[in-house]
Protein backbone atom coordinates (compact mmCIF):
# COMPACT_ATOMS: atom_id res chain seq x y z
CA UNK A 1 0.00 0.00 0.00
CA UNK A 2 1.05 3.48 -1.13
CA UNK A 3 2.05 5.82 1.83
CA UNK A 4 1.87 9.75 0.30
CA UNK A 5 4.84 11.34 2.69
CA UNK A 6 5.52 14.63 2.05
CA UNK A 7 3.74 17.64 2.74
CA UNK A 8 3.74 19.10 -1.00
CA UNK A 9 2.40 16.09 -2.30
CA UNK A 10 -0.59 16.18 0.63
CA UNK A 11 -1.42 19.77 -0.36
CA UNK A 12 -1.61 18.58 -3.99
CA UNK A 13 -4.31 15.77 -2.95
CA UNK A 14 -6.13 18.51 -1.26
CA UNK A 15 -5.91 21.51 -3.60
CA UNK A 16 -5.53 19.64 -6.91
CA UNK A 17 -4.84 22.20 -10.08
CA UNK A 18 -4.08 19.39 -12.74
CA UNK A 19 -6.61 16.40 -11.64
CA UNK A 20 -10.25 18.05 -13.10
CA UNK A 21 -13.58 16.92 -10.78
CA UNK A 22 -15.64 16.51 -14.46
CA UNK A 23 -14.67 15.24 -18.08
CA UNK A 24 -13.76 17.85 -20.61
CA UNK A 25 -14.37 17.67 -23.99
CA UNK A 26 -10.40 18.58 -25.44
CA UNK A 27 -10.19 15.08 -22.95
CA UNK A 28 -8.53 12.30 -24.70
CA UNK A 29 -9.30 8.57 -23.40
CA UNK A 30 -6.33 6.69 -22.31
CA UNK A 31 -6.21 3.43 -24.05
CA UNK A 32 -5.18 1.20 -21.67
CA UNK A 33 -7.13 -1.23 -19.62
CA UNK A 34 -5.71 -1.33 -15.95
CA UNK A 35 -6.63 2.72 -15.86
CA UNK A 36 -9.65 4.85 -16.49
CA UNK A 37 -8.00 8.05 -17.47
CA UNK A 38 -8.73 11.20 -19.77
CA UNK A 39 -6.37 13.79 -20.48
CA UNK A 40 -5.99 16.79 -22.38
CA UNK A 41 -2.97 18.16 -23.64
CA UNK A 42 -2.24 21.29 -25.46
CA UNK A 43 0.49 22.59 -27.20
CA UNK A 44 1.31 25.51 -29.19
CA UNK A 45 4.63 26.03 -31.22
CA UNK A 46 6.01 23.08 -29.37
CA UNK A 47 5.15 24.12 -25.83
CA UNK A 48 3.05 22.73 -23.89
CA UNK A 49 -0.07 25.18 -22.93
CA UNK A 50 -2.42 22.79 -21.06
CA UNK A 51 -2.65 19.04 -19.23
CA UNK A 52 -5.56 18.12 -17.45
CA UNK A 53 -6.32 15.15 -16.33
CA UNK A 54 -9.92 13.12 -15.08
CA UNK A 55 -10.24 10.06 -14.33
CA UNK A 56 -10.76 6.99 -11.34
CA UNK A 57 -7.36 7.54 -10.12
CA UNK A 58 -5.64 6.60 -6.80
CA UNK A 59 -3.96 8.57 -4.79
CA UNK A 60 -0.11 8.40 -5.82
CA UNK A 61 -1.59 8.50 -9.63
CA UNK A 62 -3.00 11.79 -8.90
CA UNK A 63 -0.27 13.01 -7.76
CA UNK A 64 2.37 11.84 -9.58
CA UNK A 65 0.17 13.01 -12.49
CA UNK A 66 0.21 16.68 -11.00
CA UNK A 67 3.66 16.41 -10.67
CA UNK A 68 4.22 15.58 -13.96
CA UNK A 69 1.60 18.69 -15.30
CA UNK A 70 3.64 21.23 -13.08
CA UNK A 71 6.72 20.16 -14.87
CA UNK A 72 5.80 20.37 -18.29
CA UNK A 73 3.67 23.29 -18.62
CA UNK A 74 5.22 26.41 -20.50
CA UNK A 75 8.50 24.05 -21.19
CA UNK A 76 8.88 22.42 -25.08
CA UNK A 77 6.89 19.12 -25.55
CA UNK A 78 10.09 17.47 -26.13
CA UNK A 79 10.72 17.21 -21.92
CA UNK A 80 7.70 14.51 -22.19
CA UNK A 81 10.80 12.49 -24.01
CA UNK A 82 12.92 12.73 -21.19
CA UNK A 83 10.48 13.19 -18.01
CA UNK A 84 10.38 9.77 -15.90
CA UNK A 85 8.54 8.87 -12.56
CA UNK A 86 11.49 9.44 -10.46
CA UNK A 87 11.84 12.87 -11.65
CA UNK A 88 8.42 13.71 -10.57
CA UNK A 89 8.23 12.46 -7.15
CA UNK A 90 11.42 14.13 -6.43
CA UNK A 91 9.55 17.01 -7.43
CA UNK A 92 6.94 16.30 -4.57
CA UNK A 93 9.65 15.91 -1.78
CA UNK A 94 10.05 18.15 1.07
CA UNK A 95 13.63 17.20 1.23
CA UNK A 96 15.93 15.41 -1.44
CA UNK A 97 16.69 12.28 1.42
CA UNK A 98 12.95 11.55 1.84
CA UNK A 99 10.84 10.02 -0.52
CA UNK A 100 7.17 11.74 -1.55
CA UNK A 101 6.23 8.27 -1.65
CA UNK A 102 6.95 4.66 -0.24
CA UNK A 103 5.27 1.56 -0.79
CA UNK A 104 4.73 1.66 -4.84
CA UNK A 105 5.09 -1.36 -6.40
CA UNK A 106 6.30 -2.16 -9.84
CA UNK A 107 2.88 -2.94 -10.90
CA UNK A 108 2.30 0.58 -9.49
CA UNK A 109 5.45 2.36 -11.38
CA UNK A 110 4.58 -0.20 -14.70
CA UNK A 111 0.98 1.32 -14.91
CA UNK A 112 2.08 4.55 -14.85
CA UNK A 113 4.99 4.26 -17.36
CA UNK A 114 2.28 3.46 -19.69
CA UNK A 115 0.75 6.13 -19.32
CA UNK A 116 3.66 8.64 -19.96
CA UNK A 117 4.45 6.14 -22.99
CA UNK A 118 1.20 7.12 -24.64
CA UNK A 119 1.35 10.80 -23.82
CA UNK A 120 5.11 10.06 -25.81
CA UNK A 121 3.34 9.35 -28.70
CA UNK A 122 0.34 11.96 -28.77
CA UNK A 123 2.29 15.05 -30.38
CA UNK A 124 4.00 12.32 -32.62
CA UNK A 125 0.61 11.40 -34.02
CA UNK A 126 -0.11 14.51 -35.45
CA UNK A 127 3.79 15.18 -36.74
CA UNK A 128 5.00 11.90 -37.72
CA UNK A 129 6.30 11.44 -41.07
CA UNK A 130 6.91 8.48 -43.57
CA UNK A 131 9.72 7.00 -43.12
CA UNK A 132 11.79 6.36 -45.88
CA UNK A 133 15.62 5.74 -45.85
CA UNK A 134 17.20 8.77 -47.92
CA UNK A 135 19.61 6.73 -50.18
CA UNK A 136 21.98 9.53 -50.79
CA UNK A 137 23.15 8.78 -47.35
CA UNK A 138 24.93 5.77 -49.12
CA UNK A 139 24.90 2.20 -47.17
CA UNK A 140 23.15 2.26 -43.49
CA UNK A 141 26.18 0.40 -42.41
CA UNK A 142 28.56 2.92 -43.51
CA UNK A 143 27.00 5.66 -41.66
CA UNK A 144 28.66 7.69 -38.47
CA UNK A 145 26.91 6.66 -35.19
CA UNK A 146 25.02 10.21 -34.99
CA UNK A 147 23.34 9.67 -37.87
CA UNK A 148 22.50 6.06 -37.23
CA UNK A 149 20.93 6.73 -34.22
CA UNK A 150 19.07 9.79 -36.07
CA UNK A 151 18.15 7.47 -38.98
CA UNK A 152 16.35 4.93 -36.01
CA UNK A 153 14.90 7.21 -34.06
CA UNK A 154 12.96 8.39 -37.22
CA UNK A 155 12.66 5.18 -38.11
CA UNK A 156 10.58 4.58 -34.71
CA UNK A 157 8.49 7.33 -34.97
CA UNK A 158 7.17 6.70 -38.15
CA UNK A 159 2.89 6.18 -38.16
CA UNK A 160 3.93 2.83 -39.79
CA UNK A 161 5.95 1.55 -36.39
CA UNK A 162 3.14 3.60 -34.32
CA UNK A 163 0.59 2.02 -35.51
CA UNK A 164 1.83 -1.37 -35.00
CA UNK A 165 2.65 -0.66 -31.51
CA UNK A 166 -0.81 1.24 -31.06
CA UNK A 167 -2.01 1.46 -27.05
CA UNK A 168 0.98 0.14 -25.62
CA UNK A 169 4.48 1.08 -24.79
CA UNK A 170 6.43 2.67 -27.94
CA UNK A 171 9.66 1.18 -28.66
CA UNK A 172 12.44 3.66 -27.93
CA UNK A 173 16.21 3.37 -28.94
CA UNK A 174 18.87 2.27 -26.44
CA UNK A 175 21.98 2.31 -28.76
CA UNK A 176 23.45 1.38 -32.36
CA UNK A 177 26.35 -0.87 -32.35
CA UNK A 178 27.54 -1.46 -36.00
CA UNK A 179 24.20 -2.95 -37.11
CA UNK A 180 23.28 -4.09 -33.97
CA UNK A 181 20.37 -1.74 -32.51
CA UNK A 182 19.25 -1.90 -29.09
CA UNK A 183 15.76 -1.16 -28.69
CA UNK A 184 13.87 -0.93 -25.47
CA UNK A 185 10.47 -2.42 -25.71
CA UNK A 186 7.96 -4.35 -24.96
CA UNK A 187 9.00 -7.96 -24.92
CA UNK A 188 7.35 -10.51 -21.85
CA UNK A 189 4.42 -11.43 -23.49
CA UNK A 190 3.92 -14.13 -27.16
CA UNK A 191 2.42 -11.21 -28.63
CA UNK A 192 5.20 -8.82 -27.58
CA UNK A 193 7.59 -10.99 -28.98
CA UNK A 194 5.40 -11.10 -32.33
CA UNK A 195 5.58 -7.77 -32.38
CA UNK A 196 9.51 -7.15 -31.92
CA UNK A 197 9.88 -9.78 -35.03
CA UNK A 198 7.43 -7.45 -36.89
CA UNK A 199 9.58 -4.37 -36.15
CA UNK A 200 13.04 -6.17 -37.04
CA UNK A 201 11.63 -6.91 -40.21
CA UNK A 202 10.47 -3.41 -41.45
CA UNK A 203 13.66 -2.12 -40.10
CA UNK A 204 15.45 -4.83 -42.21
CA UNK A 205 13.22 -3.47 -45.27
CA UNK A 206 13.22 0.09 -44.34
CA UNK A 207 17.64 0.13 -44.16
CA UNK A 208 18.32 -2.49 -46.93
CA UNK A 209 20.26 -4.38 -44.66
CA UNK A 210 19.63 -7.79 -44.29
CA UNK A 211 22.13 -8.24 -41.71
CA UNK A 212 20.68 -5.85 -39.48
CA UNK A 213 20.02 -7.27 -35.97
CA UNK A 214 17.77 -5.71 -33.74
CA UNK A 215 17.91 -6.73 -29.99
CA UNK A 216 15.53 -6.19 -27.21
CA UNK A 217 16.15 -4.88 -24.23
CA UNK A 218 12.95 -4.80 -22.08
Amino acid sequence: MTNIKSARAKKLLEQPRFIKAEQTPLMKKYPGTDLRLWVALEWDEHIVKNLSFYGELQDHQKIILESMASLLIGKPITKLDELSIRECEAFLRDRNSEAAIEGMTDSDESTLKKVFQWLRVWPRETAAQEYRFPSEKGLFRNLKLVDKVREVKAFLNSPEILTLYKNIARPELVDVEDLTVYIHAPYSSERDRSLFEELHILGVEAFQEENLNFIPDA
